[in-house]
């Protein structure tokens, strides 16, 4: 007897739900410009996102074999070109593709192949490589191609990088090492890191909103703009991840490359960019989460006809 909810349908109606939260939160901050002054609550949100996010990530013996560090080669590159690309255009578009483009691979990517029937190992591995290298690469960076536009500070960012993505990736594998009942008292409180996700995108929104609203050298082109480059780029993504990966690690190379760690990228542009950078990758959100509906709902389908 074929089971009416399997786990790769569970997890398809439960990313269709998220997508549509999604898509509230950041409409509700839109319409809501004046709660932007709790934008100050992005960077512990994220901090706490990632340690809970990442509290079940585990390598083993094969996790770094195949092709899987030129995911990192990828993400650079695409992000560089597109930086390149848009420079004589505009640098904030530049900007955009640059940041978009060179956010790392998001925590719950392995999740999502492992509802997909893929090699989990290896897209931890991207997991860990990418975040950890754009952790210590982009605080140096990001000065050299804000330019003169914005005074930041190689210790300021280095600092707050530290303290938002590399202590709370540390503190969750230490996590490992606590006694069992600790453990699963933490892992219970895991299911409230998208609620989180969800305050830090309104409050995402809220503050672009409030900086469109008052800056009126934004064009309503731009904006569009803005929407059109993420959404080539994650494209672009999900494509280079399947070519790179060849036949044996086509799926997993893409979601490496494909689903990305957003919060990290939105936050450095909210604080050491503008909040116009922020909406590259905050469009990006919406982009690989419909994605993966759409391929949770095909391997569904085609799960489906095998048994038939």
């Amino acid at each position: 007897m074929v089971p009416i909810f399997t786990p790769a349908s569970r997890e398809y109606l439960r990313l269709y739900s998220r997508t549509a939260g999604l898509f509230i939160a950041m409409g509700a901050g839109a319409l809501f410009p004046g709660a932007h002054g709790g934008a100050y609550l992005i960077p512990w949100l994220v901090a706490v996102m990632l340690f809970l996010s990442s509290l079940d990530l585990s390598l083993g013996p094969g996790s770094f074999r195949g092709n899987v560090w030129w995911i990192l080669v990828a993400n650079l590159a695409i992000a560089v070109a597109g930086f390149f690309m848009f420079l004589p255009v505009d640098r904030n578009l530049a900007l955009v593709a640059f940041l978009t483009g060179v956010t790392p691979t998001a925590v719950s990517a392995p999740v999502i192949i492992g509802f997909l029937d893929g090699r989990v190992e290896y897209v931890v591995a991207s997991v860990l490589i990418t975040n950890l290298f754009m952790a210590v690469m982009l605080p140096f960076a990001l000065p050299l191609l804000v330019g003169s536009e914005a005074d930041i500070s190689i210790a300021d960012a280095l600092r707050s990088v530290i303290l938002v993505v590399l202590v709370p990736l540390g503190l969750s594998r230490g996590a490992a090492l606590l006694p069992d009942n600790v453990r699963r008292t933490i892992g219970r409180v895991k299911p409230l890191s998208f609620s989180l996700w969800l305050v830090a995108l309104f409050l995402v929104m809220s503050k672009s909103s409030h900086f469109l609203r008052n800056d009126p050298g934004v064009p309503a082109g731009k904006v569009l703009a803005i929407a059109a480059i993420s959404f080539v780029i994650c494209v672009v993504n999900f494509a280079a991840g399947a070519l790179l990966g060849g036949k044996r690690y086509r799926r997993e190379a893409s979601q490496a490359l494909g689903q990305k760690n957003n919060s990290l990228t939105i936050w450095l542009a909210l604080t050491f960019v503008n909040p116009v950078v922020a909406l590259g990758p905050t469009c990006y959100v919406l982009y690989h989460n419909v994605y993966n509906s759409l391929q949770l709902f095909a391997f569904e389908r085609k799960r489906k006809r095998r048994t038939l």
